[in-house]
């Protein structure tokens, strides 16, 4: 019997313009993922910080965003699995603020985007900055063992600024890929970045992910949507195009798990 061929049907990955710097709707993502044929969809809205708040959700808007998913939830019921969640970077020494957002009443899961290095209540900089692979490393892994994530959304973001394949960046890769394997906190093959992919460093960055499939690290692709195109079939194909040719295939996971059973006490 010939392997089975895998079909991209669970996108936890999507944004509205609720972060400002979408143009999707909420209805609008989900009436693409119902003509996609996608059995569920997550929107991930970038999660509230205290000085930030440009480019995400704020405490102001977090309760709009979440009863008008929660209406287009129960509305698309019977014809799509809608999820409400957060997208937010990570500070292990705001671990109960985090945790205030991830029980927040209407929020099914989190996913950790580290878009920045450091506290990112004090990011004045919608981009990771002072690009510390180790800092960026420690703030992963402190994610991954707080158990609020269900998983690393662009876990490779730090190359396209580091700019460099070398010792200190392979020790990293392989420090980020162990840590998903000890925490059961897979990675997310990013389809939004092939559309800004200029250089082998753009995530997907080629020398991680071929790391990643030397390992036994789970691997979720996310489209990561600003926009109609992001949601085609036709980025969907780019992507899993890459994931052959990259020998991710045994790496990939259909479904998340929403709950870890590493939470911090």
């Amino acid at each position: 019997m010939g392997k089975k061929e895998f079909k991209f049907l669970h996108n936890y990955h999507s944004h509205t313009i609720y972060c400002y710097h979408a143009v999707n709707t909420v209805q609008d993502v989900i009436l693409m993922a119902i003509k996609n044929g996608w059995k569920t969809i997550g929107i991930s809205e970038h999660a509230p910080l205290n000085t930030h708040r440009k480019f995400r959700l704020n405490w102001d808007t977090i309760d709009d965003y979440i009863q008008e998913v929660s209406f287009y939830k129960r509305k698309y019921k019977d014809q799509i699995t809608v999820l409400c969640g957060l997208e937010a970077e990570y500070d292990g020494s705001q671990y109960e603020y985090y945790k205030k957002l991830r029980d927040k009443k209407g929020i099914d899961y989190m996913i950790l985007g580290n878009h920045n290095i450091g506290n990112p209540s004090d990011c004045k900089v919608w981009n990771v900055n002072n690009p510390d692979l180790f800092q960026y490393y420690k703030q992963y892994e402190e994610a991954a063992k707080s158990g609020l994530f269900a998983y690393c959304a662009h876990p490779d973001i730090i190359y396209r600024y580091y700019l460099k394949w070398d010792a200190d960046a392979i020790k990293i890769a392989k420090k980020i890929i162990a840590t998903s394997i000890k925490y059961d906190f897979p990675l997310g093959f990013n389809i939004n970045g092939l559309r800004m992919k200029l250089v082998d460093f753009d995530y997907p960055t080629d020398m991680f992910w071929e790391l990643v499939a030397k390992s036994k690290a789970k691997v979720i692709i996310e489209t990561d949507a600003h926009d109609p195109y992001t949601m085609s079939q036709e980025m969907v194909d780019k992507g899993v195009a890459l994931v052959k040719q990259w020998g991710l295939e045994k790496n990939l996971i259909n479904k998340l798990t929403l709950q870890s059973k590493h939470l911090k006490k």
